[in-house]
């Protein structure tokens, strides 16, 4: 088979490679989409966040079971299916073991080019759960990027009475208004908060997602930024993986009674999200085709990473066609 294999930092080929194998407990899948993480593809490929080489990286997949082992129960050959995660995606086929991820089927109903998708919605799924959010919360999002634009869209399907979105920039935040934000900001502008809370009658957020990786600004800091925008015994969740690590003003924190947690990491609750989020993409809900700005084939994987590094504010998610 045909793989994208990373020999170290930087140095991507695509290449023959034999097909996996897989144990008694493993399917094997041909994969038919993939897609390019703009947060942990891109660091991997830099030589963040992994330290052995050589691997066929990306985790965003969705493909057909073409084998079954033996102990493989609830899956046949022929089902379409995603999961949430193992790495192995920039590939022709994957073996993936059921009992280890939060794998679903998909109805004929969901596309190829949304199944992948749904490996990030789990992930997004998990910190809006943690956020706990009730009817008429008021919920901030930090940062629109695609896992930021489905957490303004599941927040609203559960129920919160108002959005806030903050991003640096506008192509993002014109279309969080069409995936569930009610109101967006620039918080790359000076005094954001300040005009922002102004603007929100003095009323900030019951609960704040922190779906930011790093710092963008030199000199800021989203977290401390977002304690000043939630109310006093309000939740933060910090969602994001930095690779500087992030500044924090524990001070504030403790004075404002405030909550921050990391999101749920339950695999058989995961795997509740992504059913339900299936529910959500096919009754309309969940609209991820909008988050869609490129394709490239297998082969030019690493133009696509090049893409979503070089130009954040046009490429959200980047698909890969599997040939």
């Amino acid at each position: 088979m045909k793989a994208q294999i990373l020999h170290r930092p930087g140095v991507l080929e695509y290449m023959e490679v034999p097909l996996p194998s897989f144990g008694s407990d493993e399917v094997l899948i041909r994969l038919t989409r993939s897609c390019i993480c703009n947060g942990s593809d891109p660091a991997i490929w830099a030589g963040a966040h992994w330290e052995q080489f050589p691997i066929v990286f990306g985790h965003e997949a969705a493909g057909e079971i073409v084998a079954c082992g033996d102990a493989v129960t609830g899956f046949l050959p022929g089902d379409r299916i995603a999961w949430w995660f193992t790495v192995g995606a920039f590939a022709e086929y994957v073996a993936v073991a059921p009992g280890q991820v939060a794998m679903v089927k998909l109805p004929d109903d969901v596309t190829d080019d949304e199944a992948p998708l749904f490996e990030l919605v789990a992930a997004a799924a998990r910190a809006v759960d943690a956020a706990e959010i009730v009817p008429g919360s008021k919920v901030l999002i930090v940062g629109l990027g695609p896992s930021g634009l489905i957490m303004s869209q599941l927040a609203k399907i559960m129920g919160a009475e108002m959005v806030i979105g903050w991003d640096l920039y506008p192509n993002r935040r014109e279309l969080g208004l069409s995936l569930g934000c009610d109101r967006v900001y620039d918080n790359g502008v000076a005094g954001f908060v300040e005009s922002m809370l102004e603007v929100e009658a003095g009323d900030p957020a019951d609960v704040v997602i922190d779906a930011y990786a790093d710092d963008l600004l030199p000199g800021s800091s989203t977290l401390n930024d977002a304690i000043r925008a939630v109310r006093p015994g309000g939740l933060i969740i910090s969602y994001g993986h930095p690779q500087q690590g992030r500044m924090i003003d524990i001070f504030e924190l403790q004075k404002k009674g405030v909550t921050m947690r990391g999101p749920v990491n339950d695999m058989i609750q995961i795997r509740i999200y992504m059913e339900r989020a299936v529910g959500y993409v096919l009754d309309g809900r969940l609209n991820l085709k909008a988050l869609i700005s490129g394709r490239v084939s297998l082969d030019r994987v690493g133009d696509g990473l090049e893409l979503v590094m070089k130009q954040p504010e046009r490429y959200l998610k980047i698909l890969v066609d599997i040939p």
